[in-house]
């Protein structure tokens, strides 16, 4: 279990991945520019350092140490951890804490949220996160999270910083927001996801899973399993027009390097610097 352990880092589109992710043992991963985590795996080192975390699905490998970390936070009074998940898993989770609670003879706090698909949740003055459906065993979701901004608008473009000034101290609009999707995490999920949404085919950074790699476990079981199957995002690679494609969650079956063998020798040649693997 040694290797499962171990963290692994990626820098792509101007964010750091870091984390863990392995089909059916521990996801976990954490994005420092963002302040956020996704998932929370069996608690890996590092999670502490995040008050926000967005959870795609119940499941424990997804989700089993999250009664641990709040207990953590509570051993070094710090703020109770903020926890976004799907409004299915609302009402287990907080019975799960409770009984977490009886038995350490110690209050697990924790700030949790469930919602539905389509919610959008603050996360900063200039970040959202956007909650989509993803297709799985049981209710899951994918969070996309887009940057709003204020771009200046084409007429006026090139002009002096003071007139532009003066132009807005006498209320001319000179700006029109902007949503720049930054990041989308999949958490566990068929391939329609990447099918019915456009948004995520353009993210900056897209981490999408990929558990089965080739015809030890063909895409009909995968699918029954509800995961992705790697013919199934080859054949569709080219539909992404973003920075970084990052494929995580492969099973015990794959070795990293088999996988990077694969991603060389699967997609064409064009998108190849675009497609990344992540967890050690």
């Amino acid at each position: 279990m040694s290797e499962v352990a171990a963290l692994d880092e990626l820098r792509v589109g101007g964010l750091t991945l870091a984390g863990i992710t392995r089909g059916g043992v521990e996801t976990c991963v954490m994005v420092k520019e963002l302040g956020l985590m996704f998932d929370v795996g069996m608690c890996p080192p590092g999670a502490l350092k995040y008050p926000t975390i967005l959870v795609s699905h119940g499941h424990a490998d997804h989700l089993g140490g999250l009664p641990y970390l709040v207990s953590q936070h509570g051993l070094l009074s710090s703020p109770p951890p903020i926890v976004h998940m799907p409004i299915e898993v609302l009402a287990p989770m907080q019975q799960i804490l409770a009984l977490w609670s009886q038995i350490e003879d110690f209050p697990l706090r924790a700030e949790l949220h469930g919602h539905a698909p389509g919610a959008c949740v603050p996360i900063s003055r200039s970040l959202n996160a956007l909650a989509l459906r993803t297709s799985h065993r049981v209710p899951s979701l994918a969070w996309v999270i887009e940057r709003e901004s204020q771009r200046l608008r084409p007429e006026f473009a090139g002009r002096d910083p003071r007139e532009l000034a003066n132009l807005r101290a006498a209320g001319e609009v000179i700006t029109d927001a902007h949503s720049e999707p930054l990041l989308c995490v999949t958490g566990d999920t068929r391939i329609e996801f990447f099918d019915q949404h456009e948004l995520a085919r353009r993210c900056r950074v897209l981490v999408h899973e990929v558990t089965s790699w080739d015809d030890r476990r063909d895409v009909e079981v995968t699918r029954r399993w509800g995961h992705t199957h790697l013919d199934e995002v080859v054949a569709r690679a080219e539909q992404f027009t973003g920075e970084a494609l990052v494929l995580v969650h492969r099973s015990m079956r794959h070795s990293r390097a088999d996988v990077e063998a694969l991603v060389q020798r699967r997609f064409p040649a064009a998108l190849r610097d675009r497609i990344h693997v992540f967890g050690r």
